[in-house]
């Protein structure tokens, strides 16, 4: 063999080995990193839980992607919000997403504070709380106390767009009578039909134990305990949509709820967002794509939060991890002023356009910011 071609080949092995001493280095020393450098994700139900693992190994699997971003990812499972609120401020987990109701919450009871926002497009940082029914449906409702003895589909008691507003917005203009100024969920008894709200038997929003089950009769957990809770199948965003399309009347949703869900024909194959129209405050109805027009308020976006006690810097480190996750997992990476559309992996590195936190729909479609 030619000395110079010989020359050449030992270089480039010699320039191989270095590469793959270095880089096996660099990953050796990222893994060995200390107990800050762990994010440990809060997630109630065995589904969530699941879907947790997933983000966890294809972030171990993309560790390149993250650089010196990468933090090591674990899932801890709890029974409730509340409980996952208690285990972040415990410091037995790391964070947790939750609705903008849920946060006050976090912050006034547990100590959590907010270390990112939720972006939709445009890189607002809110969305419309809209009132979703089936095309073609309840005829007889022209105003809202028409809407009385219906079967309601909401994300879960106490969130922000699928429960507070409505009662409020009932209050005003739909006839939703007081009966008991200490529980919210008695006046919803009292005015809806068989529906499905999950944790209306919580203990939080039940506090004497008198509630009637009314508003579980439509929830269809089956795991033990699942029923009527954030791990019931109809709890959050997208489980009211799906709510609505197998027992309800109406579903409160976000405006993004129906094009997220129907656009991928992955998880409800037989529906488009034609399907579906929007019910107005004043009773008449419009095409979803006039929100702006026929909502129920206007909700600050969801978060994530951490416990106070982290200190500026750990919390740095969150929300450099999950900025980068998003742009990881995105389809335009690169343009930083996007709104990032998840539709072909999902914070998972899974091809499925769903949330990695299924009825939280937390990292469903849209980037996040720092607040």
């Amino acid at each position: 063999m030619n000395s110079s071609i010989d020359k050449y080949f030992f270089n480039y092995l010699i320039l191989l080995f270095t590469i793959q001493f270095t880089s096996g280095a660099y990953i050796d020393q990222i893994l060995q990193r200390g107990q800050e450098f762990k994010l440990k994700w809060c997630t109630i139900g065995l589904e969530e839980y699941k879907k947790c693992n997933t983000f966890s190994h294809s972030v171990k699997r993309d560790l390149t992607s993250f650089g010196s971003d990468y933090l090591e990812v674990g899932c801890v499972n709890g029974s409730s919000k509340e409980d996952c609120m208690q285990q972040v401020e415990d410091e037995v987990a790391s964070v947790i997403t939750l609705d903008a109701g849920e946060v006050f919450t976090g912050g006034r009871y547990f100590s959590l504070v907010p270390i990112l926002q939720q972006l939709y497009t445009g890189n607002l940082r809110y969305y419309y709380a809209v009132a979703l029914i089936k095309k073609g449906t309840l005829q007889d409702v022209t105003n809202l106390r028409h809407l009385r003895g219906k079967k309601g589909c909401f994300t879960g008691v106490g969130t922000l767009a699928g429960w507070i507003l409505v009662l409020d917005m009932l209050i005003k203009k739909g006839g939703l009578e007081i009966i008991d100024c200490n529980n919210h969920v008695k006046n919803a008894i009292n005015y809806f039909g068989p529906s499905c709200a999950v944790n209306s038997l919580h203990d939080k929003y039940n506090p004497i134990g008198d509630n009637s089950d009314k508003l579980c009769k439509l929830c269809i957990g089956k795991v033990p305990g699942g029923k009527c809770t954030n791990s019931d199948p109809f709890a959050g965003f997208t489980g009211a949509f799906r709510c609505l399309l197998e027992v309800g009347d109406v579903a409160f949703v976000k405006h993004t709820t129906v094009a997220e869900l129907t656009s991928s024909k992955l998880e409800f194959p037989t529906v488009s967002k034609d399907d579906f129209e929007l019910l107005c405050t004043d009773g008449s109805k419009k095409s979803v794509d006039q929100y702006e027009e026929c909502n129920w308020g206007v909700v600050p976006s969801a978060a994530v939060v951490t416990s106070s006690a982290k200190t500026m810097k750990v919390r740095r480190l969150y929300q450099r991890f999950l900025q980068r996750a998003v742009e990881v997992y995105s389809e335009k990476p690169n343009d930083k002023n996007q709104t990032y559309f998840v539709q072909n992996r999902d914070p998972y590195g899974r091809e499925h356009p769903q949330g990695p936190f299924s009825n939280k729909d937390i990292y469903n479609r849209d980037d996040y910011t720092s607040p």
